[in-house]
């Protein structure tokens, strides 16, 4: 297994202006939750990007902006994708799916823009939840899935699962289903351990999103800084982050974040453990803030595989960071995105 190494970001030129630092566009939104964009934008600009704008429907926007008033706005139309498609072109990242809800406009939205948008996008949460709804038949056409980046916590990772396997076809799921709720390491046996005959049964239950059945035994997992893989009074018991989320990024060619205690990052035979963040981050809006980070690291240059290492390791340093000034409960999702310059600072290479 290659490590992917925790990256820097280059050093800020005293010539620069904000076309330098990645236009990032955040798709989502909607009349119930119109503060979830919001967030990622916050996210993205604190993060560095040159500019944010904010697509949404007409009723979220006013909200979303006043939130996050840095960015501008795009306002959603459920009689003319093409001038989203169009819009998107202009950006280096998207990140799509926070809030977004899952109404016939937001499938298209996501389905279109996977289709026929080529540059690299973040999928968190709606964005997610419709991909895990397909049917084999409505999977997307795509020319280059390595640099779209999935971030699912653990409910949406079976999801994801679940939809990927309907593509196998040849294959009777039934005979080795995906787990309704997140593996566990056998008596705590680590899964290094575990024998070939376990391994093997496992891969056989998932394929790659064109059928190709998966067969390997997945390594080690590498840890994006130095320090344990995994510690605490759960450690035993703990779900194989690492090996799930080998086996989504096989299945789909995608980034894949798996994000949770001990966030795991996945490239294919690449990956990482994050060794970051702390349990009062486990609050709503969380996951806004880090797609908005891993969004605006791709936007200022950074491959998306190195993109979700350093996002999830930033993520988590600002909310350790919050909780040195805050308390270790109580936590808001805003708290942590307004701390993420400091963190960054961490990661910023000398001029």
């Amino acid at each position: 297994m290659q490590k992917i190494d925790l990256p820097m970001l280059p050093a800020r030129k005293s010539d620069s202006h904000k076309g330098n630092y990645g236009k990032v566009l955040i798709i989502g939104g909607s009349e119930t939750m119109p503060a979830a964009p919001a967030i990622s934008g916050l996210a993205a600009c604190r993060t560095g990007a040159g500019l944010c704008r904010i697509a949404t429907v007409k009723e979220a926007l006013p909200i979303a902006l006043m939130l996050c008033p840095s960015a501008t706005g795009f306002v959603l139309s459920s009689r003319d994708t093409k001038a989203l498609l169009d819009f998107a072109d202009e950006h280096d990242a998207l990140a799509v799916g926070p809030g977004l809800g899952q109404s016939p406009l937001a499938k298209k939205i996501v389905l279109e823009l996977l289709a026929r948008h080529s540059g690299p996008m973040v999928l968190d949460a709606d964005a997610l939840n419709i991909l895990s709804g397909l049917e084999a038949s409505e999977w997307p056409k795509r020319k280059n899935w390595s640099n779209v980046v999935l971030t699912p916590h653990t409910v949406e990772f079976m999801r994801l699962m679940g939809a990927v396997t309907k593509r196998r076809g040849s294959l009777e799921i039934a005979s080795h289903p995906v787990p309704e709720s997140p593996p566990e390491q056998n008596s705590g046996v680590p899964a290094s351990d575990a024998t070939p005959e376990d391994s093997e049964n496992t891969a056989e239950a998932y394929c790659t999103a064109d059928g190709v059945a998966i067969d390997f035994e997945p390594e080690p997992p590498p840890a994006a800084v130095a320090g344990p893989v995994n510690t605490g009074d759960n450690a035993a018991t703990a779900p194989d982050r690492w090996a799930l989320a080998e086996i989504l990024s096989r299945a789909t060619g995608c980034v894949v974040a798996l994000k949770g205690h001990r966030t795991a990052v996945a490239d294919g035979g690449r990956g990482a453990i994050n060794q970051t963040g702390n349990p009062a981050m486990a609050t709503a809006g969380m996951g806004d803030v880090l797609t908005g980070v891993i969004a605006a690291l791709i936007g200022q240059g950074i491959a998306p595989a190195e993109a979700a290492v350093l996002g999830v390791h930033i993520h988590g340093l600002a909310g350790d960071m919050a909780v040195q000034t805050i308390g270790p409960a109580g936590l808001l999702a805003m708290d942590v995105a307004n701390l993420l310059p400091r963190a960054l600072a961490t990661r910023l290479a000398d001029s």
